[in-house]
């Protein structure tokens, strides 16, 4: 018999309740995201966030005067941005990446017209556009220009690199590798976890959740992860850690050991908070290797694995 409305709030308050007595990994503040302070132009929340593959954070911000107008800045946890540009005939982007040459790769999330990426050049002018898929739920860029997209469940409706759940794309914008769609790989409903670590690729996807790498174009298989349902994922590529979980389960941070033959547990599982210990609530959150970066609104948070379950 199906379990009533009731049981089901009943069940998920336990759950709630346990992972509350978790010990907590905190995370730290990184700096501020904030555009140019004497231009009083443009408004004071991002639109859309990202973190490259040098650690830096990458803002786009709205004009308040033009309504296709953007700032992008990138920072280090300075005061001041390091670097900015403005760009006229913006639609608002979903991801924003780093590209050599600091370039500006910005992106929709959804397709509805045939084009939904375009490449700026370092002084705001649009150098290419094109087509990465419909239903983009991660995009990172890795030091050499490649672009990774996972895709969640939407995309399988479509046609196209999408329908494989996880694609790499050139600086051109072009199709260059596909998870493959055979029965020796996992398949990729739904990407819900993507990590770049330099030019290799960690995944963890909905139905079957492993743990899974590209390397070039080889794709490894490393076995079931021991939590299902994580959105985030940090490696080392001998250690680890999922982040969040579903439901009740947001904050939790299971780590894991990674072998030749198996992902296994490893250690407590924590909570993730802020550094005065509130909740973590309403974040996107970034994964390159070890590192994690969370953003809030204009805050910037960090932590890496050294750090996850140290009290």
């Amino acid at each position: 018999m199906p379990k009533t409305r009731h049981e089901r709030d009943q069940e998920s308050l336990r759950r709630r309740l346990e992972t509350l007595r978790l010990p907590v990994s905190p995370l730290r503040h990184a700096g501020l995201l904030i555009p140019d302070r004497t231009d009083p132009q443009w408004e004071r929340t991002p639109e859309t966030v990202g973190v490259g593959p040098d650690n830096r954070a990458l803002a786009v911000w709205a004009s308040r005067v033009q309504p296709q107008r953007r700032l992008v800045t990138v920072h280090d946890g300075s005061r001041q941005p390091v670097q900015s540009v403005q760009l006229d005939g913006c639609s608002q982007p979903r991801f924003v990446q780093p590209l050599p040459g600091d370039r500006i790769l910005l992106v929709r999330s959804r397709n509805r017209d045939g084009a939904n990426a375009e490449i700026r050049t370092p002084d705001g002018r649009r150098e290419r556009h094109g087509d990465l898929g419909d239903a983009i739920g991660h995009l990172l860029t890795t030091p050499t220009g490649a672009i990774w997209a996972g895709y969640f469940d939407e995309a399988m409706a479509g046609r196209g690199p999408q329908t494989h759940g996880l694609a790499r794309f050139t600086a051109a914008l072009e199709p260059d590798w596909l998870y493959p769609q055979r029965p020796a790989m996992p398949e990729i409903f739904d990407c819900y976890a993507l990590n770049l670590a330099d030019e290799t690729a960690w995944t963890c996807a909905d139905t079957q959740f492993h743990l899974v790498s590209v390397t070039g174009g080889r794709p490894t298989d490393h076995g079931p992860a021991p939590y299902r349902s994580a959105h985030a994922l940090l490696t080392d590529g001998t250690r680890g850690a999922l982040i969040s979980g579903y439901g009740p389960a947001y904050d939790l941070v299971t780590p894991f050991q990674l072998d030749a033959t198996a992902v296994t547990p490893a250690g407590q599982p924590t909570r993730l908070v802020l550094p005065d210990g509130l909740e973590v609530r309403g974040a996107r959150t970034f994964c390159r290797g070890p590192e994690l970066h969370v953003i809030i609104g204009s805050s910037w948070y960090q932590t890496d694995l050294g750090l996850l379950g140290r009290r």
